[in-house]
C-alpha cells in the first residue's frame, strides 16, 4: 500500500514538474505580430488573443513600427525574455525582417520568425534561429533568402497547392492557417526551455494602433 502511495505521489510530482516546465517556457517568451498595410491583418489579433490565453505574451503592431517592435523586444530580452518570436503579414513581413536586423545589431537573437506572404522582405539576418516563410506563389508571393553568416533554419513553403487554399489575406485569417501558425509558435516556445524571469502578459497587447 505504501509503495502504491509512493508511486502515485511520484506520478503527481512528475506531472507537476512538466506543467511547471511548460509555464516556464511560455513565461519566458514574447510574440510580436506585425500587421500589413492599414492594419487589415485582423487574423493576427485573433492569434495573439489565443496565445495570451495559453500564457504566451503577445503584442500586435502596425507595419510602420519595426523600430518600436525592436525596442520593446530588446527591453524584454534584457528583462529575461529569451524567446523572441516575430510574425509578419504582407508589409508586416518586411517590418519583421527589419525589426530582426535591428535586434541583431543589439546582440538580441530571434528564436522564430514567421513570414506570411511577405511584401518588401529583405534577406533574413543571421541572428534569427528559425524562419518559416509561408507564401502563395500563384498570387505573386516570393521565397526569401538569408544574409551571409546565417546558420539557422530557413523554410520557404509555397502554399499554392495547399489543401487550405490560402490567398494573400486568408493566409493569416482562416482558422486552419491560424492553427498552423500557433502550432509553430508553441513548438518554438516549448523548445526554448528558457528560465522564467518575466511573467506572461495574460492578455494581448495592442500597440500604437492607427
Amino acid at each position: 500500500m505504501n509503495m502504491l502511495r509512493a508511486s502515485a505521489l511520484g506520478f503527481v510530482v512528475m506531472l507537476s514538474w512538466f506543467a511547471a516546465a511548460g509555464v516556464a517556457s511560455a513565461a519566458s517568451a514574447h510574440v510580436y505580430l506585425i500587421r500589413g498595410i492599414f492594419n487589415v491583418s485582423v487574423g493576427l489579433d485573433a492569434i495573439g488573443a489565443r496565445l495570451a490565453q495559453r500564457g504566451i505574451a503577445a503584442s500586435v503592431y502596425g507595419d510602420e513600427e519595426a523600430g518600436a517592435v525592436a525596442a520593446e523586444a530588446a527591453r524584454a530580452y534584457a528583462a529575461g525574455v529569451h524567446s523572441i518570436v516575430l510574425v509578419g503579414h504582407s508589409l508586416g513581413g518586411g517590418a519583421a525582417v527589419s525589426a530582426a536586423r535591428q535586434l541583431g545589431a543589439s546582440g538580441v537573437p530571434v528564436s522564430l520568425m514567421i513570414l506570411l506572404d511577405p511584401v518588401g522582405a529583405a534577406s533574413v539576418p543571421s541572428n534569427v534561429r528559425r524562419v518559416i516563410n509561408l507564401y502563395v506563389g500563384v498570387g505573386g508571393g516570393l521565397a526569401v533568402g538569408a544574409e551571409a553568416g546565417f546558420r539557422g533554419s530557413l523554410n520557404n513553403l509555397d502554399l499554392s497547392n495547399d489543401p487550405a487554399h490560402p490567398d494573400h489575406m486568408t493566409i493569416q485569417s482562416s482558422p486552419t492557417m491560424r492553427d498552423r501558425i500557433i502550432a509553430y509558435i508553441r513548438s518554438a516556445v516549448s523548445e526554448s526551455g528558457a528560465p522564467v524571469r518575466h511573467a506572461p502578459a495574460g492578455r494581448i497587447q495592442r500597440r500604437h494602433r492607427r
